[in-house]
Protein backbone atom coordinates (compact mmCIF):
# COMPACT_ATOMS: atom_id res chain seq x y z
CA UNK A 1 0.00 0.00 0.00
CA UNK A 2 1.45 3.04 -0.90
CA UNK A 3 1.82 6.08 1.70
CA UNK A 4 1.37 9.57 0.74
CA UNK A 5 1.69 12.30 3.14
CA UNK A 6 -0.60 15.23 3.77
CA UNK A 7 2.39 17.79 2.67
CA UNK A 8 0.86 20.38 1.16
CA UNK A 9 2.49 23.70 0.41
CA UNK A 10 -0.39 26.18 0.92
CA UNK A 11 -1.16 24.32 4.14
CA UNK A 12 2.33 24.57 5.26
CA UNK A 13 2.97 28.23 4.90
CA UNK A 14 -0.49 29.14 6.88
CA UNK A 15 0.57 26.99 9.57
CA UNK A 16 4.10 28.61 9.72
CA UNK A 17 2.38 32.36 9.41
CA UNK A 18 -0.24 30.94 12.30
CA UNK A 19 2.90 29.57 14.39
CA UNK A 20 4.92 32.86 13.57
CA UNK A 21 2.04 35.00 14.20
CA UNK A 22 1.15 33.51 17.40
CA UNK A 23 4.97 33.49 18.98
CA UNK A 24 5.49 36.81 18.06
CA UNK A 25 2.04 38.50 19.46
CA UNK A 26 3.23 36.51 22.51
CA UNK A 27 6.95 38.08 22.85
CA UNK A 28 5.07 42.15 21.82
CA UNK A 29 3.07 40.83 25.22
CA UNK A 30 5.75 39.81 26.94
CA UNK A 31 7.92 42.93 25.88
CA UNK A 32 5.26 45.79 26.58
CA UNK A 33 3.92 44.01 29.86
CA UNK A 34 7.28 44.08 31.57
CA UNK A 35 9.57 46.45 29.85
CA UNK A 36 7.06 49.23 29.15
CA UNK A 37 5.09 48.90 33.05
CA UNK A 38 8.06 51.05 34.57
CA UNK A 39 8.73 54.82 33.84
CA UNK A 40 12.51 54.18 32.58
CA UNK A 41 13.33 52.69 29.09
CA UNK A 42 14.58 49.49 28.64
CA UNK A 43 18.45 48.55 27.68
CA UNK A 44 17.97 46.83 24.49
CA UNK A 45 21.82 46.80 24.19
CA UNK A 46 23.76 42.95 23.96
CA UNK A 47 26.71 41.86 22.01
CA UNK A 48 26.60 40.12 19.26
CA UNK A 49 29.49 37.39 19.56
CA UNK A 50 27.50 35.52 22.32
CA UNK A 51 24.47 34.84 20.07
CA UNK A 52 26.54 33.47 17.01
CA UNK A 53 27.86 30.75 20.07
CA UNK A 54 23.86 30.32 20.98
CA UNK A 55 23.67 29.47 17.28
CA UNK A 56 26.67 27.48 16.97
CA UNK A 57 24.78 25.45 19.70
CA UNK A 58 21.86 25.13 17.83
CA UNK A 59 23.76 23.53 15.03
CA UNK A 60 25.29 21.38 17.38
CA UNK A 61 21.92 20.20 18.45
CA UNK A 62 21.02 19.21 15.04
CA UNK A 63 24.41 17.34 14.38
CA UNK A 64 23.73 15.50 17.45
CA UNK A 65 20.72 14.63 16.39
CA UNK A 66 21.22 13.41 13.10
CA UNK A 67 24.65 11.16 14.57
CA UNK A 68 22.08 9.38 16.74
CA UNK A 69 19.91 8.66 13.98
CA UNK A 70 22.71 7.63 11.55
CA UNK A 71 24.30 5.26 14.32
CA UNK A 72 21.07 3.99 14.90
CA UNK A 73 19.61 3.16 11.41
CA UNK A 74 22.82 0.27 11.70
CA UNK A 75 20.73 -1.71 14.55
CA UNK A 76 18.63 -2.70 11.23
CA UNK A 77 21.35 -3.98 9.20
CA UNK A 78 20.77 -0.43 6.99
CA UNK A 79 23.04 2.31 6.14
CA UNK A 80 21.71 5.79 5.00
CA UNK A 81 24.28 9.05 4.58
CA UNK A 82 24.41 11.18 7.13
CA UNK A 83 22.76 13.89 4.49
CA UNK A 84 19.95 11.96 4.60
CA UNK A 85 19.97 11.46 8.61
CA UNK A 86 20.30 15.38 8.78
CA UNK A 87 17.48 15.98 6.45
CA UNK A 88 15.45 14.48 8.34
CA UNK A 89 16.17 15.80 11.84
CA UNK A 90 15.26 19.41 10.27
CA UNK A 91 12.20 18.36 8.62
CA UNK A 92 11.44 17.13 11.92
CA UNK A 93 12.52 20.35 13.18
CA UNK A 94 10.53 22.04 10.95
CA UNK A 95 7.12 19.98 11.41
CA UNK A 96 7.36 20.41 15.02
CA UNK A 97 7.43 24.11 14.66
CA UNK A 98 4.29 24.39 13.01
CA UNK A 99 1.80 22.10 14.31
CA UNK A 100 0.02 21.89 17.37
CA UNK A 101 1.48 19.90 20.24
CA UNK A 102 4.30 19.41 18.00
CA UNK A 103 3.30 16.37 16.48
CA UNK A 104 4.41 17.02 12.99
CA UNK A 105 8.01 15.92 13.47
CA UNK A 106 7.74 12.34 14.17
CA UNK A 107 5.55 11.83 10.72
CA UNK A 108 8.10 14.05 9.23
CA UNK A 109 11.13 12.20 10.18
CA UNK A 110 9.04 8.93 9.05
CA UNK A 111 8.65 9.99 6.07
CA UNK A 112 12.33 10.93 5.05
CA UNK A 113 13.65 7.83 6.73
CA UNK A 114 11.55 5.64 4.64
CA UNK A 115 12.67 7.48 1.30
CA UNK A 116 16.06 6.90 2.62
CA UNK A 117 15.76 2.75 2.71
CA UNK A 118 14.14 1.92 5.40
CA UNK A 119 10.41 0.30 5.65
CA UNK A 120 7.30 2.47 7.48
CA UNK A 121 7.68 0.32 10.44
CA UNK A 122 11.29 0.34 10.58
CA UNK A 123 11.21 4.23 10.41
CA UNK A 124 8.17 4.26 12.95
CA UNK A 125 10.09 1.56 15.53
CA UNK A 126 13.18 3.80 14.95
CA UNK A 127 11.10 7.25 15.37
CA UNK A 128 8.58 5.91 18.39
CA UNK A 129 11.24 3.99 20.17
CA UNK A 130 14.10 6.85 20.35
CA UNK A 131 10.69 9.15 21.23
CA UNK A 132 10.95 6.91 24.65
CA UNK A 133 14.20 7.40 24.75
CA UNK A 134 14.00 11.31 24.22
CA UNK A 135 11.88 11.16 27.46
CA UNK A 136 13.92 8.44 29.07
CA UNK A 137 17.04 10.82 28.50
CA UNK A 138 15.33 13.89 29.86
CA UNK A 139 14.50 12.02 33.50
CA UNK A 140 18.10 11.06 33.68
CA UNK A 141 19.09 14.98 33.10
CA UNK A 142 16.80 15.89 35.99
CA UNK A 143 18.19 13.24 38.11
CA UNK A 144 21.36 14.30 37.63
CA UNK A 145 20.90 18.04 38.09
CA UNK A 146 18.94 17.59 41.33
CA UNK A 147 21.12 14.71 43.11
CA UNK A 148 24.56 15.63 41.43
CA UNK A 149 24.58 18.91 40.96
CA UNK A 150 21.73 19.65 43.87
CA UNK A 151 19.68 22.29 41.31
CA UNK A 152 16.10 22.65 42.73
CA UNK A 153 13.49 24.22 40.38
CA UNK A 154 10.54 25.59 41.60
CA UNK A 155 7.35 25.06 39.66
CA UNK A 156 4.04 27.13 40.66
CA UNK A 157 0.95 27.58 39.54
CA UNK A 158 0.10 26.41 35.88
CA UNK A 159 3.54 25.10 35.16
CA UNK A 160 3.02 22.29 37.78
CA UNK A 161 -0.06 21.82 36.44
CA UNK A 162 0.89 20.91 33.25
CA UNK A 163 3.96 18.74 34.11
CA UNK A 164 1.45 16.46 36.23
CA UNK A 165 -0.76 16.98 33.24
CA UNK A 166 2.43 15.28 30.84
CA UNK A 167 3.67 12.59 33.62
CA UNK A 168 -0.02 11.26 33.61
CA UNK A 169 -0.46 11.49 29.40
CA UNK A 170 2.93 10.20 29.15
CA UNK A 171 2.11 7.24 31.30
CA UNK A 172 -1.09 6.13 29.51
CA UNK A 173 0.55 6.65 26.23
CA UNK A 174 3.88 3.86 26.98
CA UNK A 175 0.63 1.54 28.67
CA UNK A 176 -0.79 1.52 25.20
CA UNK A 177 2.16 0.79 23.44
CA UNK A 178 3.41 -2.17 25.63
CA UNK A 179 -0.11 -3.49 25.33
CA UNK A 180 -0.46 -3.51 22.02
CA UNK A 181 3.01 -4.92 21.49
CA UNK A 182 2.00 -7.82 23.78
CA UNK A 183 -1.80 -7.95 22.13
CA UNK A 184 -1.38 -7.09 19.06
CA UNK A 185 -4.53 -8.70 18.10
CA UNK A 186 -6.44 -5.84 19.72
CA UNK A 187 -4.55 -3.35 17.38
CA UNK A 188 -5.96 -5.33 14.31
CA UNK A 189 -9.64 -5.69 16.09
CA UNK A 190 -9.40 -1.79 16.20
CA UNK A 191 -8.02 -1.65 12.67
CA UNK A 192 -11.34 -3.39 11.32
CA UNK A 193 -13.45 -1.32 13.65
CA UNK A 194 -12.12 1.98 11.90
CA UNK A 195 -12.44 0.37 8.67
CA UNK A 196 -16.07 -0.75 9.52
CA UNK A 197 -16.51 3.13 11.01
CA UNK A 198 -15.51 4.80 8.04
CA UNK A 199 -17.20 2.64 5.85
CA UNK A 200 -20.45 3.59 7.51
CA UNK A 201 -19.85 6.94 7.42
CA UNK A 202 -18.16 7.79 5.10
CA UNK A 203 -19.59 6.17 2.01
CA UNK A 204 -17.99 8.21 -0.54
CA UNK A 205 -14.37 7.57 0.58
CA UNK A 206 -12.85 4.67 -1.49
CA UNK A 207 -10.41 2.44 -0.18
CA UNK A 208 -8.82 -1.26 -0.19
CA UNK A 209 -9.78 -2.75 3.04
CA UNK A 210 -7.56 -5.82 1.78
CA UNK A 211 -4.82 -3.54 1.50
CA UNK A 212 -5.28 -1.33 4.56
CA UNK A 213 -5.37 -4.09 6.99
CA UNK A 214 -2.19 -5.29 5.25
CA UNK A 215 -0.42 -2.26 5.51
CA UNK A 216 -1.29 -2.21 9.22
CA UNK A 217 -0.28 -5.91 9.89
CA UNK A 218 3.45 -5.27 7.78
CA UNK A 219 3.93 -1.82 9.67
CA UNK A 220 3.16 -3.67 12.80
CA UNK A 221 5.23 -6.39 12.38
CA UNK A 222 8.33 -3.92 11.70
CA UNK A 223 7.60 -2.13 14.34
CA UNK A 224 7.67 -5.01 16.70
CA UNK A 225 10.91 -6.31 15.36
CA UNK A 226 12.25 -2.97 15.19
CA UNK A 227 11.48 -2.15 19.39
CA UNK A 228 13.09 -6.15 20.11
CA UNK A 229 16.53 -5.11 18.26
CA UNK A 230 16.83 -1.47 20.32
CA UNK A 231 15.72 -3.03 23.22
CA UNK A 232 16.69 -6.66 23.29
CA UNK A 233 19.18 -7.91 20.79
CA UNK A 234 21.54 -4.71 20.41
CA UNK A 235 20.24 -2.54 23.63
CA UNK A 236 24.12 -0.05 22.85
CA UNK A 237 22.12 1.35 20.27
CA UNK A 238 20.15 2.28 23.24
CA UNK A 239 23.26 3.85 24.98
CA UNK A 240 24.57 5.73 21.86
CA UNK A 241 20.62 7.40 22.03
CA UNK A 242 20.84 7.97 25.83
CA UNK A 243 24.34 9.96 25.09
CA UNK A 244 23.64 11.45 22.12
CA UNK A 245 19.98 13.00 23.14
CA UNK A 246 21.95 14.21 26.71
CA UNK A 247 24.18 16.12 24.54
CA UNK A 248 21.34 17.43 22.19
CA UNK A 249 19.85 19.09 25.31
CA UNK A 250 22.64 20.44 26.31
CA UNK A 251 23.74 22.40 23.67
CA UNK A 252 19.82 23.70 23.41
CA UNK A 253 20.13 24.93 26.76
CA UNK A 254 23.44 26.47 26.70
CA UNK A 255 21.67 28.92 24.07
CA UNK A 256 19.83 31.00 26.97
CA UNK A 257 23.64 30.93 29.08
CA UNK A 258 24.73 32.84 25.36
CA UNK A 259 21.97 34.86 25.74
CA UNK A 260 22.21 35.89 28.81
CA UNK A 261 26.07 36.68 28.45
CA UNK A 262 25.19 38.45 25.85
CA UNK A 263 22.96 41.07 27.81
CA UNK A 264 26.00 41.32 29.86
CA UNK A 265 24.12 38.38 32.67
CA UNK A 266 26.37 35.79 34.41
CA UNK A 267 24.56 32.78 35.62
CA UNK A 268 26.57 29.65 36.16
CA UNK A 269 25.93 27.05 32.92
CA UNK A 270 24.98 24.27 35.43
CA UNK A 271 22.34 26.61 37.06
CA UNK A 272 21.14 27.64 33.24
CA UNK A 273 20.60 24.26 32.02
CA UNK A 274 19.32 22.83 35.46
CA UNK A 275 16.25 25.48 35.86
CA UNK A 276 15.73 24.63 31.90
CA UNK A 277 15.21 20.82 31.90
CA UNK A 278 11.18 20.62 33.24
CA UNK A 279 10.07 23.30 30.85
CA UNK A 280 10.65 20.43 28.19
CA UNK A 281 7.61 18.27 29.28
CA UNK A 282 5.59 20.96 29.58
CA UNK A 283 6.35 21.98 25.95
CA UNK A 284 4.86 19.17 24.54
CA UNK A 285 1.48 20.04 26.23
CA UNK A 286 0.97 23.26 24.40
CA UNK A 287 -2.10 23.22 21.67
CA UNK A 288 -0.56 25.82 19.61
CA UNK A 289 1.87 25.45 16.99
CA UNK A 290 5.48 24.71 17.84
CA UNK A 291 4.33 25.53 21.22
CA UNK A 292 3.80 29.41 19.94
CA UNK A 293 2.77 31.52 23.19
CA UNK A 294 3.39 29.05 25.77
CA UNK A 295 7.19 28.82 25.54
CA UNK A 296 7.81 32.65 25.10
CA UNK A 297 5.70 33.02 28.81
CA UNK A 298 7.16 29.77 30.36
CA UNK A 299 10.86 31.03 29.62
CA UNK A 300 9.84 34.42 31.03
CA UNK A 301 8.68 33.19 33.48
CA UNK A 302 11.72 31.08 34.17
CA UNK A 303 14.14 33.63 33.69
CA UNK A 304 12.72 37.00 35.30
CA UNK A 305 14.64 36.45 38.24
CA UNK A 306 17.96 36.25 36.40
CA UNK A 307 17.70 39.61 34.34
CA UNK A 308 15.13 42.32 35.54
CA UNK A 309 11.48 43.44 34.08
CA UNK A 310 13.10 45.88 31.84
CA UNK A 311 15.33 43.35 30.15
CA UNK A 312 13.17 39.64 30.09
CA UNK A 313 11.14 41.23 27.10
CA UNK A 314 14.44 41.31 25.26
CA UNK A 315 15.65 38.03 26.26
CA UNK A 316 13.04 36.33 25.48
CA UNK A 317 13.26 37.84 22.03
CA UNK A 318 17.01 36.71 21.51
CA UNK A 319 16.32 33.50 22.76
CA UNK A 320 13.19 32.76 20.33
CA UNK A 321 15.00 34.15 17.35
CA UNK A 322 17.89 31.39 17.67
CA UNK A 323 16.06 28.59 19.01
CA UNK A 324 12.98 29.23 17.14
CA UNK A 325 13.06 31.40 13.90
CA UNK A 326 16.76 30.41 12.96
CA UNK A 327 15.35 26.20 12.94
CA UNK A 328 12.59 27.26 11.16
CA UNK A 329 14.04 29.03 8.61
CA UNK A 330 16.98 26.66 8.03
CA UNK A 331 14.90 23.71 8.51
CA UNK A 332 11.90 24.94 5.95
CA UNK A 333 14.25 25.26 3.52
CA UNK A 334 15.34 21.99 3.75
CA UNK A 335 11.98 20.78 4.10
CA UNK A 336 10.98 22.47 0.84
CA UNK A 337 14.17 21.19 -1.31
CA UNK A 338 13.94 17.57 0.69
CA UNK A 339 10.49 16.15 1.25
CA UNK A 340 8.49 18.04 -1.73
CA UNK A 341 11.00 16.50 -4.43
CA UNK A 342 10.48 13.71 -6.54
CA UNK A 343 11.53 10.76 -4.75
CA UNK A 344 14.39 9.86 -7.79
CA UNK A 345 15.95 13.09 -6.71
CA UNK A 346 15.75 13.74 -2.97
CA UNK A 347 17.72 10.85 -1.99
CA UNK A 348 19.96 8.81 -3.18
CA UNK A 349 19.46 4.90 -2.75
CA UNK A 350 20.73 3.25 0.79
CA UNK A 351 23.11 0.67 0.96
Amino acid sequence: MKIQPAFEKNKITKKVCYSIVISLGTMVFIFSYFSYRDTTVPDLSFKIIPLIAGAFCIIGAWIFDSLRIFITVRAWGKVILFRDSLNSVLSAYFMSSITPFMLGGGPAQMYVLSRSGLTWGEAGSLVVVCGILYQVSLLLLIVVFIFLFDIRVALQGILLKLLYTFAIFYSIIMFLLFYFLYRPQVLYRLTNWGINFVKRYFRRAKFSEAAVRTWVEEFFDDFRRGFSILFLKKPQYLAWNIIFYNLRYIAIFMVAFWVLWSLGILVHPIKVIGIQIPLNYIFSLMPTPGSSGGVEASIASIFLSYTTSQRIGIFVILWRIITFYFPLIIGGINFFQTVLKPRSTAFPKAK
